[in-house]
C-alpha cells in the first residue's frame, strides 16, 4: 500500500503511530503530555538588514517525530504526481531534484521579470489552514481526526513555526491552491510563473506587461507597483505581499530570480564568483580568508556596503563555493565523464578547496578505506579494542570518541574527489597527491593521512606508483607496517596471510561470522550486483557487524590497528618540514 493509499485509511490516532514508526502511547504523550517547554527551543538569527528572524527548533524527541512525518508526506506527494498526467512544476522550493537552479530556468531570456515576496509565509500558515486542507484537498482527503493530528504535530502557538523539518512541505502542500491560482492567472496574462518557497516570479517576453500583473509607479524610473488583480489572487489564497521586496528587471539590465541571473542561462552573478575565487586565494596562501557581511550584521547601518570580517571556519566558505559549483554544474549539460575530462574553473577550485580542507588542514588523522564498508568495520574494532590502543580513541560517558576520522564518502567526495569506488579511485588520488600538495603556500599538515588498502589483486597498480613514490620493496608479501608516499600520506595494506600474502579487511572476522545467512542469501566480498543467493559488503556491515559489534570477536583486527598506530608514531617522530 503506498505512503498516500495509508494516509487515507488511517481514521485514528493508532493508525497514524503505525504508520510514523511509533507506538500510540508514545505518540500520545509527544502530543498531549510533553511539556511545552520541552518541545521547542526559541532563538533568532540576524537577517540581512539585521532585523532577527525568530526560529523555533523542535527538541529531539519531536524533531524526530516531524522528520518522520516530513518523510511520509514527501512519499505522499510522490504518489500524488504518479498518478497524475505529467506536467512543469510551479513550485521549486523543498521539493526533491528541483532547486533554485530549475526555478530560475524556466525565466530564462524573458523582456520582463517580475519577482515579489511573500509577508511572514510559515507563521501565516495557521493550524486551521493545515487540518483544513488535508480534509478538504482532494488529493488527500484525509479523516478529520488525522488531519487534526498532523496539525498538532507541525504546528506551534497555532502555525507553523521555521524551524520544523515538517514545515516546508506542508508550506507546499497548503501553497499549492496559490500556485493553481497564479499559475492560471499568468497564463492568462501571457505569463510564466513560478514560486521557490516565498519567493513568487512572473515573466514575458510580451512588449509590454499587462497592468492586472504590475504597473510603473508614476515618477519613478524602475519602482513598480503589483496590480490589483494579482493582489486579490494572492489575498484569496490566503497570503499576502512584502511590498518592499517588489523588484522589476528588463532585458537589457541584469535580471536576477532566487539569487541567480537568468538573462542568457542560470548562473552565478560574476562579482559573487570572483569574491568566493579571492577569499580561496587567501585561505590557500595565507590559511586565513576574509567574507564579506551585511553592515547591518556588523554594527553598521542597513544599506551599507558590506564589510569585511575575518572567518573563524571553512565552513561559510564551502557553503558559498559548494553552492557557486552545484549552480554551475547543473547547467552544464556535458556528460559526467566529460565534466571530469575538461573540468571548469569552478570545478579546480571546489577541488583544490576540498583537498585543502580533508587533507592538508586535517583537523584529526585521516584514514581513507577502500569503501564505506570498511570504515564500520574499524570504527566497531576500534570501540572494542579501545584499551588495547588508546592511541586510536577512548571511552567517553559510555561512547567511544574515536581519535581519528574517517573519509566520509558522500556524493560530492565521489563526484569532486573522485574517491570511495574502491582501489581504482585511491591508485588516481595516490599519483597525483604529491603534486596536489604543491598548489599551497600555506600546508601545515598537522596530521597523517593514512590511505588503507586490501592487500589482493587490486592492489597490484597501487604497489608500482607506491614504488616510485618511496616504496620499493611493497609487494603483496612485504610485511612493512606502512609506507610513507609524500609529506603527510601513509599506505597501509591489510596484513599478509598465507605464503601469497593475499588479504582482505574481512579476513579480520571469525571464518564463521563470514557464512552469517540473511533472507537465504550468503555473504560473498567480491559481490556483484544482481548475483542471486548472494548479499555483499553494505548487506554484511548493516545487518551483521553493527547489530552484533558487542559480541564480534574483533581480536584478529589487532595487526591492522597496529599498523595504524605505527603510522601515527611514526608521523609524531618525524613531521614534515615547515
Amino acid at each position: 500500500m503506498s505512503s498516500l493509499a495509508k494516509l487515507q485509511a488511517a481514521k485514528s490516532l493508532d493508525d497514524l503511530a503505525a504508520i510514523l514508526g511509533y507506538k500510540p502511547a508514545a505518540l500520545a504523550y509527544l502530543l498531549y503530555h510533553l511539556p511545552d517547554a520541552q518541545k521547542y527551543t526559541a532563538f533568532t538569527i540576524p537577517k540581512r538588514n539585521g532585523n532577527p528572524r525568530p526560529i523555533l527548533a523542535p527538541t529531539p524527541k519531536l524533531k524526530l517525530l516531524q522528520r518522520r512525518l516530513a518523510n511520509v508526506l514527501y512519499l505522499a506527494l510522490a504518489d500524488i504526481d504518479k498518478a497524475g498526467a505529467p506536467r512543469r512544476p510551479l513550485s521549486h522550493g523543498f521539493a526533491k531534484h528541483l532547486s533554485i537552479v530549475t526555478n530560475a530556468a524556466v525565466h530564462r531570456r524573458q523582456r520582463y521579470v517580475l519577482n515579489l515576496d511573500l509577508k511572514d509565509f510559515f507563521p501565516s500558515i495557521n493550524f486551521g489552514r493545515v487540518r483544513g486542507m488535508f480534509i478538504k484537498d482532494k488529493r488527500f482527503g484525509l479523516d478529520p481526526k488525522v488531519a487534526t493530528l498532523i496539525a498538532q504535530i507541525a504546528c506551534h502557538d497555532h502555525v507553523l513555526p521555521q524551524g520544523s523539518p515538517c514545515s516546508p512541505v506542508i508550506s507546499n502542500i497548503v501553497g499549492h491552491l496559490l500556485d493553481i491560482r497564479l499559475v492560471r492567472f499568468a497564463k492568462a496574462q501571457k505569463c510564466t510563473y513560478s514560486r521557490y518557497a516565498d519567493d513568487i516570479t512572473f515573466s514575458t517576453n510580451a512588449k509590454a506587461l499587462p497592468a492586472e500583473v504590475a504597473v510603473p509607479i508614476p515618477g519613478s524610473e524602475h519602482d513598480w507597483t503589483l496590480g490589483a488583480a494579482l493582489l486579490k489572487e494572492i489575498d484569496k489564497a490566503g497570503f499576502e505581499v512584502n511590498p518592499a521586496k517588489t523588484r522589476m528587471q528588463y532585458r537589457g539590465s541584469r535580471q536576477v530570480t532566487t539569487g541567480l541571473l537568468v538573462n542568457e542561462k542560470p548562473n552565478i552573478r560574476p562579482e559573487y564568483y570572483r569574491t568566493v575565487r579571492a577569499m580561496c586565494w587567501s585561505l590557500f596562501n595565507s590559511g586565513t580568508y576574509y567574507r564579506m557581511v551585511p553592515a547591518a550584521l556588523a554594527g553598521g547601518k542597513p544599506g551599507d556596503p558590506d564589510v569585511q570580517e575575518p572567518a573563524t571556519s571553512l565552513a561559510p566558505l564551502q557553503g558559498t563555493l559548494g553552492h557557486v559549483y552545484h549552480v554551475r554544474d547543473q547547467v552544464d549539460t556535458r556528460s559526467s565523464v566529460d565534466k571530469k575530462k575538461e573540468a571548469t574553473a569552478t570545478r579546480k577550485l571546489y577541488i583544490r578547496f576540498l583537498f585543502y580542507r580533508h587533507f592538508v588542514v586535517a583537523p584529526k588523522p585521516l584514514i581513507i578505506p577502500e569503501g564505506k564498508t570498511d570504515s564500520v568495520y574499524l570504527r566497531a574494532a576500534m570501540e572494542k579494542l579501545a584499551a588495547y590502543h588508546p592511541q586510536l580513541g577512548a571511552m567517553d560517558k559510555g561512547k567511544f570518541k574515536p581519535a581519528l576520522k574517517f573519509m566520509n564518502f558522500s556524493s560530492t567526495v565521489h563526484d569532486v574527489l573522485q574517491i570511495g569506488n574502491g582501489a581504482g579511485d585511491l591508485l588516481h588520488f595516490i599519483r597525483k597527491y604529491p603534486d596536489a600538495l604543491k598548489h599551497y603556500r600555506h600546508r601545515p599538515l598537522p596530521n597523517p593521512i593514512i590511505v588503507l588498502i586490501d592487500n589482493d589483486d587490486g592492489a597490484k597498480d597501487i604497489f608500482s606508483v607506491a614504488k616510485n613514490f618511496g616504496a620499493p620493496n611493497i609487494s603483496r608479501t612485504s610485511t612493512d607496517p606502512f609506507h610513507r608516499l609524500a609529506a603527510n600520506l601513509y599506505l597501509i595494506k591489510t596484513p599478509e596471510i598465507g605464503a601469497k600474502g593475499t588479504s582482505c579487511i574481512e579476513d579480520s572476522f571469525d571464518p564463521a561470522l563470514l557464512k552469517t545467512v540473511i533472507d537465504g542469501k550468503v555473504f560473498d566480498p567480491n559481490k556483484k550486483h544482481g548475483e542471486p543467493g548472494k548479499y555483499g559488503k553494505a548487506r554484511f556491515a548493516e545487518k551483521v557487524v553493527q547489530p552484533q559489534k558487542d559480541t564480534i570477536d574483533f581480536s584478529k583486527f589487532t595487526s591492522l590497528l597496529d599498523r595504524i598506530v605505527a603510522a601515527l608514531d611514526d608521523y609524531a617522530a618525524n613531521p614534515p618540514p615547515p
